[in-house]
């Protein structure tokens, strides 16, 4: 008995399902690059609380509380000359030379950038001050 032979097929490369594939990965790329740009903007928003929290300094043998305004005014235990980032990564190295364990409060506005806040934070790694604490300024009162 004679059997049919058949034919192999000859293999062949199908090129739209590549062009496909192709876009396919192209718009994923794209997009994901758009959103790592949005993503390097900070634009985060501080919690505005109703009234304002008052911590005891007898709590804590330093306690000192950093306001932050902007990257050009920072005001330290309320005193009358602000500080900028810079000066204030200063201040809080000569504070962590001190020696003793120090408790700082970062406060700021609703308004403030937080970027802004970040670089007071800044400050108080680089001086390796290892209690941070955050606190939002109260909103304003109207008065009639």
């Amino acid at each position: 008995m004679k059997l049919k032979r058949r034919h192999a097929k000859r293999g062949r490369v199908e090129i739209i399902p590549m062009i496909d594939a192709i876009l396919i990965l192209l718009i994923f790329y794209m997009s994901f690059s758009s959103l790592q740009k949005s993503e390097r903007r900070i634009d985060a928003k501080l919690p505005v609380i109703a009234r304002s929290i008052v911590v005891s300094p007898d709590k804590v043998p330093l306690d000192f509380t950093v306001k932050v305004f902007s990257k050009d005014r920072i005001i330290v235990n309320g005193g009358g000359t602000p500080f900028d980032t810079e000066t204030l990564r200063d201040a809080m190295l000569q504070l962590a030379a001190i020696g003793q364990e120090a408790t700082v409060i970062i406060e700021a506005e609703p308004t403030t950038e937080y970027s802004d806040v970040i670089g007071a934070l800044d400050a108080c790694a680089l001086a390796n001050l290892k209690k941070v604490a955050f606190r939002p300024l109260p909103e304003p009162t109207a008065t009639p």
